[in-house]
């Protein structure tokens, strides 16, 4: 099963966005905090998911799986 960091950087790489792009989107102040989501390293807030939704145009339910 796949973890949301992995759904969420599919979908960034579907869109050719960049990591800088995509923090820029979802609120945070460099790519280092998506890096880092991505690789499982740390886990998005339940408020963040509907920012992450938005800015890579899916649903909640899909980035969730």
């Amino acid at each position: 099963m796949q973890h949301i960091g992995t759904r969420i950087k599919a979908l960034r790489e579907e869109r050719n966005m960049s990591q800088a792009q995509l923090a820029i989107k979802t609120g945070y102040t460099d790519r280092t905090s998506i890096s880092k989501i991505e690789s499982g390293k740390i886990d998005i807030s339940q408020t963040k998911l509907s920012v992450f939704a938005q800015a890579l145009g899916t649903s909640v339910e899909k980035l969730i799986g």
